[in-house]
């Protein structure tokens, strides 16, 4: 009598977890890689330099999208830029596009989704990232950031203590004699890269776990009687519930998979991620500690209205 170890439904999702996750390694470890080494030859000082006037939008939103960061892990270096005196519209548009767009994820909608997709997407995160940052600059939202970040401000150096002001801003923290040690350097680099995956693994795995559920175990029916709604309260939904997870946007791609798989819309799916990871409730609380409630709830409405434009813009193109 044959004994059947696997059900097809446990062995589909099986595969499709393998697969997906080694798929989501190689490409996350070679990317952050490249962009450490980009990020590496790009000094702070220069960064905040540029990160002033019209043109900071530019690169505010370009270092957003070579930072692989999450909603959370974008705060420090959001409160770094404000001690260092940044205009305030370019950091609110870093601050809008880094957990939205990196290489990583940009690669990765474009083998998941295909171009078009891709395209909308990156293109609204910029395009809403900078108005809304020079909306909230124009109406003076910066009053609202609590007064204690500027007590100290990393980013300003007197003539007495130049090193201690680069110590301060170096994500390196290495003596003279190691920057110079090629090997060493590189080496640095490769463990930097190394703990930046261990550090998403988790998450990246718990994601393409459910991806991996929703695969294997979710009927065909279950998603597609959401096809009845009409796509104007499904994409304001998407975007609520959004708001409330804590999820990067690597890591609802293999969950939108499964999703759209299963009868979601693309652009409710689309809402979904932009508002999980653009705005989460652990990111909210770390953001009290930074800003007043009136900017607070300006964070949310943007990070909920590019969800909303950006999912309604891929059901009509």
């Amino acid at each position: 009598m044959e004994i059947k170890i696997m059900s097809t439904e446990m062995k589909s999702a099986l595969e499709f977890f393998i697969t997906t996750f080694a798929e989501l390694a190689i490409l996350f470890i070679i990317i952050s890689f490249v962009v450490s080494v980009i990020n590496d030859k790009l000094p702070p000082e220069k960064i905040k330099q540029l990160l002033s006037g019209n043109r900071g939008y530019g690169v505010a939103v370009s270092l957003g999208a070579l930072t692989p960061f999450c909603s959370c892990s974008t705060l420090p270096m959001t409160i770094g830029l404000i001690k260092a005196r940044a205009a305030f519209g370019p950091i609110m548009a870093f601050l809008f596009t880094s957990p939205l767009l990196n290489p990583f994820i940009v690669g990765l909608f474009w083998l998941t989704f295909g171009v078009k997709v891709t395209l909308i997407y990156s293109v609204f995160v910029i395009v809403l990232a900078i108005v809304s940052g020079y909306f909230l600059e124009k109406f003076h939202f910066e009053r609202f950031i609590k007064a204690d970040l500027f007590t100290s401000s990393c980013g300003e150096k007197s003539n007495n203590d130049k090193q201690d002001s680069v110590e301060c801003n170096s994500s390196k923290n290495q003596s003279p004699s190691t920057v110079q040690q090629s090997s060493q350097h590189w080496n640095k680099l490769l463990v930097d890269t190394t703990k930046q995956f261990i550090s998403f693994a988790p998450y990246m795995m718990i994601g393409v776990g459910v991806g991996a559920l929703l695969h294997g175990y979710v009927p065909q029916d279950a998603f597609e009687n959401l096809q009845g709604y009409s796509v104007i309260i499904i994409i304001p939904l998407a975007a609520i519930v959004g708001v409330f997870l804590y999820v990067r946007a690597s890591t609802m791609v293999p969950i939108a998979t499964a999703l759209i798989a299963k009868g979601m819309s693309m652009g409710s799916v689309i809402s979904l991620t932009i508002a999980g990871a653009g705005a989460s409730l652990p990111e909210m609380i770390m953001m009290k500690r930074m800003f007043h409630w009136p900017l607070m709830f300006a964070f949310i409405f943007v990070v909920f209205a590019t969800a909303c434009i950006t999912g309604f813009a891929i059901e009509l193109i």
